[in-house]
């Protein structure tokens, strides 16, 4: 869970990395669009992580600010929809082509990473999880589903 929570912030820095330095995508409207609407997904994640690791490290009965989440998923699923918005218009516009398709593959993944946390468990990092995966052949709520609904206030 700790890595989790590091790995998730770090992932920002190389996905902007790799895609505005390495590549270099251009920084137009679709690839800024996607990269924002990932960095905040993945930003929300590694904050659920730490709460989750300080629940656990405290041992309480559930985890810190969890409530918060419930508004974050809203936050999410509006950036989500206002996001595409603007690649539509984008693409209306003519403005979609290959320089765009980090963007595009960028929203993408913010749509997998949604899921993720606040759905269905998609990546699996733990020994425990991908064991509970290999045996039982289906995807499961992810964590924050689950605490999001045992601790509902």
């Amino acid at each position: 869970m700790r890595n989790l929570a590091v790995l998730e912030p770090v992932n920002i820095v190389l996905f902007g990395l790799v895609a505005f330095v390495v590549l270099p995508a251009p920084l137009n409207t679709v690839n800024v669009t996607g990269f924002v609407l990932v960095a905040v997904h993945l930003l929300i994640g590694g904050a659920y992580w730490a709460i989750k690791v300080r629940q656990v490290r405290a041992r309480l009965p559930r985890p810190p600010m969890i409530a918060a989440f419930r508004w974050l998923r809203r936050l999410c699923e509006a950036a989500l929809v206002a996001g595409f918005v603007v690649l539509a218009v984008a693409a209306a516009r003519g403005e979609m082509g290959l320089g765009s398709v980090p963007g595009v593959l960028f929203s993408l993944l913010a749509v997998a990473e949604y899921v993720n946390y606040f759905h269905w468990q998609l990546s699996h990092q733990t020994s425990a999880d991908l064991t509970r995966l290999l045996r039982t052949r289906r995807v499961h709520r992810s964590h924050l589903y689950l605490d999001m609904r045992a601790h509902r206030d």
